[in-house]
């Protein structure tokens, strides 16, 4: 399953600290937001997703809420 992870908005005193962590290391850091765990569905709920992908021609994943 894929995961669509999408880059963190921080603010500036976190974007220090990984910049200082980064010559620490001598690498480049890339932080991401959180991503919430994937939602258990129901067989119907399942179903349901499915026909949603198959008519909208998308890839969905379900979250927790």
């Amino acid at each position: 399953m894929m995961t669509c992870a999408r880059p963190a908005k921080l603010t500036k005193a976190p974007v220090k600290e990984i910049e200082v962590l980064e010559k620490k290391l001598g690498v480049t850091l890339v932080a991401y937001e959180k991503v919430l765990p994937y939602k258990k569905l129901t067989p119907a709920g399942l179903t349901k997703l499915k026909a949603a992908e198959k008519e909208s021609g998308a890839i969905l994943v379900a979250y927790e809420a």
